[in-house]
This record gives C-alpha cells, sequence and structure tokens, in this order.
C-alpha cells in the first residue's frame, strides 16, 4: 500500500491538489518551506505533529506526498538542529511501517530559525543522509528562514 493509501485522515490533510506553488509555516512565525511546482503534480500535505502522529514522541512538522511518489518531511524549528534530526528520524522509523510500499524517495527537510554552529556535521545528520541515500534514494536539507526548492 502507498504513504497516500495509508495516511487518508481529513483532519490531518493540510491540502490535497496541483497549487503551483505550496506553503508551509507556522502561525506568527517567519520560517518557511516554499515547494514551486512547475510539472503542475498533484500534491498532499499532511500535518504530522498533531495530525498522522498524536503523542508518538517526537515527529516532524508537516509531510509532503507527490503523485509521483517522491516523499518529504519537513521541520520547522528554531536553533535545535540537533533535535530536529531526532524528530526527523523518528517520524521516519513510525510512519514508515512494513505494510506501506517504499516511495521513490524520502526527502527531509529542516528550515531553522537560526544555526548555532554554521556548518557542522553532526553525527546525527550524517547518520540521517545515509538512511536516506541508502534506503530511500532521498536527500537532505537545512537552510535558515526559509526553503525554496522544486518539488519533484
Amino acid at each position: 500500500m502507498k504513504f497516500s493509501e495509508k495516511y487518508q485522515d481529513a483532519a490531518s490533510i493540510c491540502f490535497a491538489d496541483k497549487r503551483a506553488i505550496l506553503v508551509l509555516k507556522d502561525r506568527k512565525e517567519r520560517r518557511e518551506y516554499r515547494g514551486n511546482n512547475p510539472d503542475q503534480l498533484f500534491l498532499t500535505a499532511y500535518r504530522v505533529d498533531g495530525g498522522l502522529m498524536k503523542g508518538e514522541g517526537m515527529k516532524c512538522d508537516y509531510a509532503v506526498y507527490t503523485e509521483t511518489d517522491n516523499l518529504y518531511f519537513i521541520e520547522l524549528k528554531g536553533g535545535d538542529y540537533s533535535h530536529a534530526l531526532d524528530q526527523l528520524l523518528n517520524t521516519i522509523q513510525l510512519l514508515m511501517q512494513p505494510d506501506i510500499e517504499c516511495p521513490q524517495s524520502i526527502h527531509t527537510r529542516v528550515v531553522l530559525s537560526k544555526l548555532k554552529v554554521p556548518g557542522a556535521w553532526d553525527s546525527k545528520e550524517k547518520k540521517l543522509m545515509a538512511l536516506l541515500k541508502r534506503k530511500y534514494n532521498g536527500t537532505h536539507r537545512r537552510e535558515t528562514q526559509v526553503i525554496v526548492e522544486n518539488i519533484l
């Protein structure tokens, strides 16, 4: 079963459509994830923390699933990058259950308000990047304030 077939709870879905630009941000916050959708793909954006996952420990803020079977996990964070990595790893572990077909790729994104030690490579970051590359054909990216990219 695909990710979108398993997770269909309307209360967890922020939107499901072919919008040209998707913007994910928390209220009264400046950090945001902005995905351009030039190919007009059908996108489903999920609220993970308090939506798909309630009370299961650490989890990221959002997930975006594309009709091309790509999955993005997005965390909007203050300055604790290490904690953001823990949240992403835990979210992948909990949501990617054995009954779900592995998507074509899984990508993780962290939008920080500030980065305490610019350019520092944390062992958790290396672990996440290795997992994404080896098992999920994915990538990891972190930026401060905003991430803008084309959705695959």
